[in-house]
């Protein structure tokens, strides 16, 4: 049996490292320097959200507006790569306004909290509470996209406002989302009446109507004007030479989606039919045990039967 050789610390071969890709040999998986520095990046996690310039300074704009701080106060952001918050040197008035590592997050709230420092920090709006933490929550459900493109749902916590546990702070959801790059918005194509696509099809299918288009109805289509004009191309069209056959597939496609609109409406009617039926039953049980438990006391105490 042959023995597996040992390598010492100061042998003469080299170690080949484990390639990040598959199935290929032995030369080039030596020679794989991509896969060599891939094995050095750091994951990407939630604690990498770093905060778009525009987003932040809507967020101080409002804390502004909102007489939380002056233009004189001392804005710190202590939280970055490489550095810990609990070494930053916090000037007496400042505000700490920054986007904290989520992983830590109430124990950065708590640390703020016990050396009386003033904030104002984002938070991810699922788990925005901190137990027992003397503060007040802004979970304003804003969808901010961060510079590594992830898309948090946040809120945000300060004790900058006394008095107050919860507030809405429809301003400051406002100023985010104008403060967000507008969402790009897919045009909708419109085709003639005669035109059928595989897409219109399958919508016609899913709500179950049965609609059979013979071979000498219809002709394939490669492109149409509407769409040559704009410099796009059709995918899977057909056109119905006779009209009436175009006018019921589409007068099919019509009653399909509002027989599925009053079908999901009867649905919600129904439920909540039985959710009232539920509630009264559940009033009338709690009704008859507080009756029986009256009756018991009144039975021990006072002897009636």
């Amino acid at each position: 049996m042959k023995q597996p050789r040992q390598l010492s610390l100061f042998d003469e071969h080299e170690m080949a490292f484990q390639s990040t890709k598959k199935g290929i040999g032995t030369k080039e998986r030596l020679n794989d320097y991509d896969g060599f520095v891939e094995k050095f990046k750091v994951a990407k996690t939630t604690d990498d959200c770093y905060t778009p310039p525009a987003v932040y300074d809507a967020v101080v704009g409002w804390c502004k507006d909102q007489g939380l701080i002056s233009e004189a106060t001392p804005i710190v952001r202590p939280f970055y790569p490489g550095n810990d918050y609990k070494e930053w040197d916090y000037p007496e008035g400042c505000a700490v306004i920054d986007n904290p590592p989520f992983s830590i997050y109430s124990e950065i709230v708590r640390w703020f909290i016990a050396r009386g420092v003033r904030f104002l920090l984002f938070g991810p709006q699922l788990t925005l509470k901190v137990r027992n933490a003397d503060v007040c929550y802004l979970p304003v459900s804003a969808s901010i996209t961060y510079e590594n493109g992830a898309v948090v749902n946040t809120g945000f916590v300060t004790n900058m406002i006394e008095g107050v546990r919860i507030w809405t702070a429809p301003s400051l959801h406002k100023a985010l989302r104008l403060a967000s790059p507008p969402k790009t918005i897919m045009p909708k194509n419109t085709y003639p009446l005669e035109l059928l696509t595989c897409a219109t099809i399958g919508k016609i299918s899913v709500r179950e109507v049965d609609l059979k288009i013979m071979a000498d109805e219809c002709a394939e289509v490669q492109q149409v004007a509407s769409l040559a004009k704009v410099k796009k191309s059709l995918f899977g069209g057909v056109v119905v030479k006779h009209e009436s056959r175009s006018r019921e597939s589409r007068s099919r496609e019509s009653r399909s989606r509002e027989s599925r609109r009053n079908l999901r409406a009867t649905e919600r009617t129904r439920t909540v039919h039985h959710q009232a039926a539920w509630r009264k039953e559940q009033r009338c049980c709690k009704t008859i045990t507080q009756q029986v438990f009256i009756t018991r006391l009144n039975q021990q105490h006072y002897g009636l039967h």
